[in-house]
Parts: structure tokens; C-alpha cells; sequence
């Protein structure tokens, strides 16, 4: 199985290349970006959650920032407003939103984890992930930055500057879909919130390797 997420893995970073060679416009190139890690999302959990981008509305009328990837439960919820991939739904049909980085950065992991600030104080246990197709920054400080944040809940990188690293992010997507199918797994959705940790990867059911938030 470890060679089937490789080639999973380095599927995904030749279809980044291919956008990078077409396409000019950041924003643009970003938008694809979203696309290729929602539909490996979507490949990877039950067809009982929806994968799409939007917004989470509570009934104070309080809003989060726009997340790159909502994951919801479709089989429970119906969301208040759908238009092909952009939704608008409610924190409790929510299970896991998820930041989608091309090239994942100190700067734009702080903005990542403001986004996911905003989903926090919509419901804590909701599974907040940032999800970098490459990253110029040591993975253990990308780690240590969403620990220090006490909202992010997981941190993955497909391809890596560093050398000395190109082993540990080999295993990425094996750990990232490993989670994906944990936190989605019947029923435990259901009582399973997230944890006060960065999960780095899933044990069993129910059960995570990671590092703990930061006390007070």
C-alpha cells in the first residue's frame, strides 16, 4: 500500500506541474489547486460526506472566513446554500475543513491558521487541516507552528525543499488519507471531535500520533 500513496503523492504534484505550466494567474492557479486535493478527498472518504468549498454560517448570523475545502455530512445535513462547488453550512454539519497551499510558507501558514481560527470559534470540534502541495519550511516548524496556534489539527506537505526531509514527506499522503478515513469512519463522526493536538497521523479508530497544544 505505501507504494499505491506514492504514486497517489506524485500524481498529484504532476498535475500541479502541468497547472504551473499553463497558467499564469496565482489566484487562478490556486483555485486548481483546491480542485486536485478535493477530489482526492473525495476519492479517499464515504459518499456519505460532501467535498466543496464555502462558508460555515452559525444562527447568530456569525460567519468563518471562506474555507478552501469543506467537509460536511450531505447524509444528515442539507446546506443552506449549494451552487455546483460553493456551499454555505451550518458548523454542526461540518466535520473537517481543510487550507490548501501551493507552496506552503511561514507567511502563508499564518494566514492558513487565521482562517481556521474563524472555523474554531464556530465549533471547536470541528478537524481544522492545512494541506501544502510543497513547503520551503522544515516540516517539524510547520508542526510546531499549528501547535502553537491551539486550533490546527493536522499539517501536510506533499513535496519538500529540504533534503533531509524528502523521506518523512514521502509518507504524507498515506498519513493525510489515513486521517481523512479515521475522522470519517461510520459513527465516529458522531462523537469524536477534535483534539487539543496536531495529529500527525491516525493510529486506529478513534486513537492519534501527535503533538500537544501548548497549556495555558
Amino acid at each position: 500500500m505505501e507504494k499505491y500513496y506514492k504514486n497517489v503523492q506524485e500524481k498529484l504534484m504532476v498535475q500541479r506541474d502541468i497547472i504551473r505550466s499553463l497558467l499564469k494567474d496565482p489566484q487562478i492557479i490556486g483555485d486548481y489547486y483546491e480542485a486536485i486535493i478535493r477530489d482526492a478527498i473525495r476519492e479517499s472518504i464515504s459518499e456519505s460526506f460532501a467535498v466543496r468549498r464555502g462558508v460555515i454560517l452559525s444562527d447568530t448570523g456569525e460567519t468563518s472566513r471562506e474555507c478552501d475545502i469543506i467537509v460536511y455530512s450531505a447524509a444528515e445535513y442539507g446546506p443552506l446554500f449549494l451552487s455546483e462547488n460553493i456551499v454555505v453550512v451550518k458548523p454542526e454539519a461540518v466535520r473537517i475543513v481543510i487550507q490548501v497551499k501551493g507552496t506552503l510558507n511561514v507567511e502563508n501558514l499564518k494566514d492558513a491558521i487565521e482562517n481556521l481560527s474563524s472555523v474554531n470559534r464556530m465549533r471547536a470540534g470541528i478537524w481544522k487541516l492545512i494541506v501544502g502541495l510543497k513547503t520551503t519550511v522544515p516540516y517539524e516548524g510547520l508542526v510546531n507552528m499549528c501547535a502553537q496556534s491551539r486550533c490546527v489539527n493536522g499539517v501536510f506537505a506533499f513535496s519538500t525543499s529540504q533534503r533531509y526531509e524528502k523521506e518523512t514527506i514521502s509518507l504524507q499522503m498515506e498519513k493525510f488519507v489515513g486521517l481523512l478515513k479515521s475522522i470519517t469512519a461510520p459513527g465516529m463522526y458522531q462523537r469524536s471531535d477534535a483534539g487539543d493536538y496536531v495529529a500527525l497521523e491516525a493510529t486506529g479508530v478513534d486513537k492519534f500520533a501527535g503533538v500537544p497544544f501548548p497549556s495555558e
